[in-house]
């Protein structure tokens, strides 16, 4: 169980930006397909993929901010230098907004989450305040 836990602790961030970029393209495909009929188990997913993209995006930024401080406090710890890994997840931290940007194309989607604004400033207080606490 403690490979198990390891493995996760090394290989989460990864996960987490590969299944973002598989949520966007996924989203950019199904935005080709508005203008046709879809079925509802498809919509389905789609509604469910344009949910979710947002909060992996917001838990992979989590992580890689969380992972940032522990390496910080390593480092300060062991005066060592850095690695090649934070230079890399330098690299992942402006992809991950552009997703959390979200699609433009899938625009019914866009107004409803414009009518629900309450809960998404609630969602991000929440977050702002989760992150602060770690």
């Amino acid at each position: 169980m403690q490979q198990v836990v390891e493995w996760w602790e090394e290989w989460q961030l990864r996960v987490l930006v590969l299944f973002s970029l598989f949520l966007q393209y996924f989203l950019a495909i199904a935005s080709t397909l508005r203008k046709y009929h879809i079925p509802a188990c498809f919509r389905f997913l789609i509604w469910l993929a344009y949910l979710g993209s947002d909060t992996v995006a917001i838990y992979a930024l989590a992580t890689l901010f969380n992972r940032h401080k522990k390496q910080q406090e390593a480092t300060i710890s062991t005066h060592g230098g850095g690695s090649n890994r934070a230079s890399l997840e330098a690299l992942w931290a402006p992809i991950l907004l552009l997703h959390l940007g979200g699609q433009d194309g899938i625009t019914a989607y866009n107004i409803e989450g414009n009518e629900l604004w309450k809960r998404h400033a609630l969602t991000m207080v929440s977050q702002v305040s989760a992150i602060t606490n770690i």
